[in-house]
Formats: C-alpha cells, sequence, structure tokens
C-alpha cells in the first residue's frame, strides 16, 4: 500500500481517541439503525431524518474498515495495526457488493446533490438496512477481535458497543 509510505505513525494517545470518535459513530450508528427499525418515526421527515443519518454513519465506518483512497487526516483501521497494515486488510471480511453499493448511493443520494438522484425511483430508493447492518457488525466484530486493546480509548473499556448492544 503506498499510502503507507506517505502516512504518519500515530501515537497510543493518538489511537486511543481516534477509537473514541469510532465509538460513537458505532453507538450511532447502532441507536439510529434501532429506532428506524423499530417504526417509531414511520413515513414522515422524522422518519427520512433517521435514514440519513444510518446512512451518514454507514458511510463513514464503511470508509473506515475499506479505506480505498484516505487523505491525510483520515481515521482508517489500518492505522491500528500498524507497522502490519496489511494485517488489517488481510483479516477483514472482503467489502461485499452490499457495502460497496450502500457507500456509493449513499455518496450519490445522500451526502452530495447529483443528478443521479433525478432517475431514482420508489423502488430503487429502498435501502436493505437489515444487510448492511450485519455486514457492519460482522466487520466491527473483526476489528474488535483483532485490535491491539491497548489502542482503544476509554469509551470502550465497559462499554456495550464492544459486546454488539448499543448504548442508550
Amino acid at each position: 500500500m503506498n499510502w503507507v509510505m506517505k502516512r504518519k505513525k500515530r501515537s497510543v494517545t493518538e489511537l486511543q481517541e481516534a477509537s473514541n470518535a469510532l465509538h460513537y459513530e458505532v453507538t450511532m450508528f447502532r441507536s439510529l439503525a434501532k429506532g428506524l427499525g423499530s417504526g417509531i418515526a414511520g413515513k414522515s421527515v422524522i422518519g427520512n431524518a433517521l435514514l440519513e443519518s444510518v446512512l451518514m454513519h454507514v458511510r463513514v465506518l464503511i470508509d473506515f474498515f475499506y479505506a480505498d483512497n484516505p487523505r491525510d487526516d483520515d481515521i482508517i483501521a489500518e492505522h491500528f495495526f500498524l507497522p502490519l497494515p496489511d494485517e488489517w486488510t488481510n483479516i477483514r471480511p472482503p467489502k461485499s457488493k452490499t457495502l460497496g453499493e450502500a457507500k456509493n448511493r449513499a455518496h450519490k443520494l445522500l451526502a452530495h446533490l447529483t443528478y443521479t438522484r433525478l432517475s431514482t425511483t420508489q423502488e430503487t430508493k429502498k435501502w436493505d438496512l437489515i444487510k448492511i447492518t450485519n455486514e457492519i457488525e460482522n466487520v466491527l466484530r473483526v476489528f474488535l477481535q483483532r485490535v491491539p486493546k491497548d489502542l482503544l480509548g476509554s469509551r470502550w473499556k465497559a462499554s456495550s458497543v464492544a459486546q454488539g448492544k448499543d448504548e442508550q
């Protein structure tokens, strides 16, 4: 990976703080997906806002786990495995078609005002959030099993997020 040579190795403290930001993303993703799945917001502006928020967190998590072209200040999973970032790329599940499409759709239909939005139909607006959630949870589980525990920040200590539960 060419970007490794250009990257600054992060300190333990920086990685712990970065992991706390990851913790926030995971907590928000799980909590919002649970709220959306409950049907509490229905088909309303609030329901749309919940969906959009979940999808933004999905996009952030996909970028974290599968950094295709990271910027210098992006927090990515490989940082936690330096000096051997290939360790992460070798043990993580391959990026599925579902996650690739979710990222691209969130990019085109949510994060940017694009002409692609104009060609979407009610049918193509649907998201398979159960499948997306299961795949995000799977890669997160692998990350948490393999990441050096001393690199996880204070939010992960005794956190229910690490056990697959959302926090209140």
